[in-house]
């Protein structure tokens, strides 16, 4: 869904300009992540308001897309399962509450993953000169969640770090190479 939709708008965009320097491929993938990302906040915004959680959901996307900017992470072979996937995950977090003692332990399983793996790309990507400093930034997010103590910034650290541990192999690359095979 969402990349025919972003193909499509490539497609215009070139049509309206064929002798502009990026190719269709380019703006597709482009759009796609744009459209990925604005399509998860509304529909986190809409279901979490529906819901009843709405800033709580919007809480569980905002930490997870800033622990995913520092982190890295697997990618799903579908823009549109991430999507569906990512909302759900949102809206669904603020309804778990738990005790200190669960929410230590899952606490420091994620701070000691994010101390092991962080940041783990999977794909190729140009480092930054920052780029040695995303662990640093992973464990102070999470340490920095110790003195908030929220269940639902602790929940959304838990799914990223999930989401980095090297066992997710195959759907990033393939996705990657759906991108490129267009």
């Amino acid at each position: 869904m969402l990349e025919a939709l972003s193909r499509h708008i490539a497609t215009e965009i070139k049509k309206a300009d064929p002798d502009g320097p990026t190719s269709i491929e380019v703006m597709e993938y482009a759009l796609g992540i744009r459209l990925t990302e604005f399509s998860t906040i509304f529909f986190v915004s809409l279901t979490g308001w529906l819901t009843g959680h709405f800033f709580g959901s919007l809480l569980a996307l905002g930490s997870l897309m800033l622990i995913r900017k520092f982190s890295g992470g697997a990618h799903f072979s579908s823009l549109t399962f991430c999507l569906f996937f990512t909302t759900a995950v949102c809206v669904t977090i603020p309804f778990f509450s738990m005790g200190i003692s669960t929410f230590l332990i899952i606490s420091v399983c994620s701070l000691l993953v994010f101390f092991v793996y962080a940041p783990n790309h999977f794909i190729y990507i140009e480092k930054s000169a920052n780029h040695k400093y995303f662990k640093i930034i992973c464990i102070s997010i999470c340490m920095l969640n110790f003195f908030t103590q929220s269940t639902i910034i602790c929940l959304s650290l838990a799914v990223q770090a999930f989401s980095i541990i090297p066992i997710w192999r195959g759907g990033e690359r393939k996705w990657i190479r759906d991108w490129r095979e267009l």
